[in-house]
């Protein structure tokens, strides 16, 4: 298993370069390239889960240097097994995918680095040991999604959502920075395995525990997607769908939530998971009733995604690893295969993503629509598919440990999951066409390279339901006992159940009544809150503008500009005087030297007297 350290390690950043130089020679080889690179990695993941018996565990020493030792192991156990299946079997699926939705772009060879270069980012992440191993994971995804969200950087609006993707997730990621040094200092251990061993021994400080937990937290947020710092997460949209489909389902927003997971115990020690568990309970709130008015079928996605990560932050938030984690596996399978799924619509139908142009789709792409309503179907969380199981078991969590504040709003959050993801299908599928000049040339994704990875991420976000209970044990490492509460399944199914009818019921045969609602004020108010994510990117910009850019850094300026420059510029005519007043005793004459002499010897005496005096 040491050999499939090796294989992680190199082979991505190897893969990166070849796809790119190669590709430059020949365009077709740089897919071919990715595909087997992407292979490899999954099949070495399924290899390492096949055999896995004990983690594996090593120890290497990157700086040392005096009494400064930083180290960068490795450790892989079961949870790093599950986040590698995820990240490399989802990966692989999305560059298989990429063959015919990039198949007209003239830049595939940057593309397909880009991605490899972002598999490799997640993979150090997952099987890194350190928070400097697992740092450097988290930054290359950084960059990586940099990279990808404004991959077509030609078009203003790719490259401002790349750049704010960028300043947004770097503000967190200075808090994890900032933990790594207390960390140091305080503790003088970076290993998260021995941070949770030594929070369970009692041995490190509950003040520092609880303010480091805190800082790699607003890190996490950054990265997941969390409130307040997930307007980067819409706009990230500006990208090529399979780009979306790996940020938003295999890859980067997991990663927050994974470092949480991976430092559990110490989380647990410091009481930090009560921060964790409200945070993401708003966040749940506010993707679910955003992504009710939304009109682009990505946004869409996308605010669903937020709300699902904050509900598989709420699992960890209330103590619930197992379930946790169990609604990030299975959210991570069933979003992709709807951004994948919403990729092939945008494909057929000439790159629309507005999800009200479109309409009766079902006709030209049938078995999207039935892969799409699978993957539609667990993220409502109707049984049997697999979000079903792990949302239920969240929520029964929340209502248990949660407090009423956690447990509402991720209530409502789960139940809203059925409106506006079956508001997306129908407006997609169902109905006649809105637009005839976009359906009239919508053509069929009818070959293996659309349809293979929706029809295997279909089979799989049912398949899974048969083995929940083995994903959790196997997660854990023991049983873990369910959570039940008394009535919230037959509440839950019935909830579910109303909003589906009355989504099916005004968006199939109720369009005008829709108008008529939509057209009251307060309707309109309420709209505009939630079609803009309820203000807040718009908040934070007035902030920066006109706190940090118009007031703190313009005083700063006008401090360097008006104090600092005139304190510099200063120095010229005061050097100039004393040049005038020293050059007056340098004129040549014998009598102005003697005069200068006498009045040196007659300062030097007054100041002997009055020292002699004075003591």
């Amino acid at each position: 298993m040491i050999s499939s350290v090796g294989i992680y390690l190199i082979l991505p950043y190897l893969g990166a370069v070849l796809a790119f130089v190669l590709g430059k020679m020949n365009e077709k080889s740089a897919f071919w390239i990715a595909e087997i690179v992407g292979a490899i990695l999954f099949g070495t993941s399924i290899y390492l889960f096949m055999t896995y018996t004990t983690p594996i565990d090593i120890d290497y020493t990157w700086i040392n240097y005096g009494g400064i030792q930083l180290p960068l192991g490795i450790y892989i156990d079961h949870l790093s097994v599950v986040m590698l299946l995820i990240a490399t079997g989802l990966g692989f699926a999305d560059i298989h995918f990429a063959h015919d939705y990039m198949g007209e772009d003239p830049d595939k060879p940057r593309y397909y680095a880009k991605v490899l270069f972002f598999i490799g980012g997640m993979i150090l992440l997952v099987i890194a040991k350190d928070l400097i191993g697992a740092f450097a994971g988290w930054e290359f995804m950084g960059l990586a999604s940099y990279l990808l969200i404004s991959f077509w950087f030609k078009t203003k609006s790719a490259a401002n959502a790349g750049m704010q993707a960028f300043l947004y997730t770097r503000f967190g990621d200075i808090f994890i920075l900032a933990a790594i040094g207390l960390l140091y200092y305080f503790v003088g251990n970076l290993n998260m395995v021995d941070l949770n061993q030594m929070a369970n021994n009692g041995e490190i400080d509950k003040t520092v525990a609880l303010v480091t937990a805190l800082f790699i937290f607003l890190g996490a947020i950054g990265k997941s997607g969390q409130f307040p710092l997930y307007p980067w997460l819409m706009n990230a949209m500006e990208g090529p769908t399979t780009v979306s489909a790996l940020i938003h389902g295999a890859t980067m927003v997991n990663s927050g939530i994974y470092i949480v997971a991976r430092m559990f115990d110490f989380y647990a020690y410091t009481d930090a998971l009560f921060i964790v568990a409200n945070v993401a309970a708003l966040s749940a709130f506010i993707g679910a009733t955003s992504a009710l008015v939304q009109k682009e079928i990505k946004k869409i996605l996308a605010y669903s995604t937020m709300s699902h990560l904050s509900i598989a932050f709420v699992g960890l938030g209330v103590g619930s690893l197992a379930f946790g984690m169990l609604h990030l596996v299975n959210h991570a399978i069933f979003k992709a295969l709807l951004f994948l799924s919403a990729g092939a619509i945008i494909y057929i139908a000439h790159h629309t993503k507005d999800a009200w142009k479109l309409g009766g789709l079902i006709k030209k792409a049938p078995y999207v629509a039935l892969f799409m309503a699978m993957g539609s179907l667990s993220l409502a969380g109707v049984p049997p598919f697999s979000g079903f199981f792990s949302k239920d078991g969240v929520i029964a969590e929340a209502i248990l440990h949660g407090g009423p504040f956690v447990s509402i709003f991720v209530t409502i959050a789960g139940l809203l999951s059925i409106a506006y993801i079956t508001r997306l299908w129908v407006l997609v599928f169902m109905g006649e066409p809105r637009d005839e000049g976009i359906n009239g040339h919508v053509h069929s994704p009818g070959n293996i390279f659309i349809r293979l990875p929706l029809g295997i991420l279909a089979f799989v976000t049912l398949g899974i339901a048969l083995y929940q209970t083995n994903i959790v044990d196997y997660i854990v490492g023991h049983p873990v006992e369910e959570p039940h509460v008394k009535g919230l399944l037959v509440g839950f199914l019935v909830g579910m159940a109303i909003l589906f009818g009355i989504v099916v019921g005004l968006y199939v045969k109720g369009m005008n009544l829709l108008q008529k609602i939509s057209q009251h004020r307060f309707i309109q108010i309420i709209h505009q809150i939630l079609f803009n994510g309820y203000y807040v990117e718009a908040g934070i910009t007035y902030l920066s503008k006109n706190v940090i850019v118009n007031g703190v850094a313009k005083s700063f300026r006008w401090i360097d500009t008006n104090l600092i420059d005139w304190l510099v510029n200063a120095t010229v005519p005061f050097a100039r005087g004393i040049f005038k007043a020293f050059r007056i005793g340098h004129s040549g004459k014998i009598g102005d030297y003697i005069g200068i002499f006498a009045i040196g010897v007659a300062i030097i005496v007054v100041a002997i007297l009055i020292i002699v005096k004075g003591v």
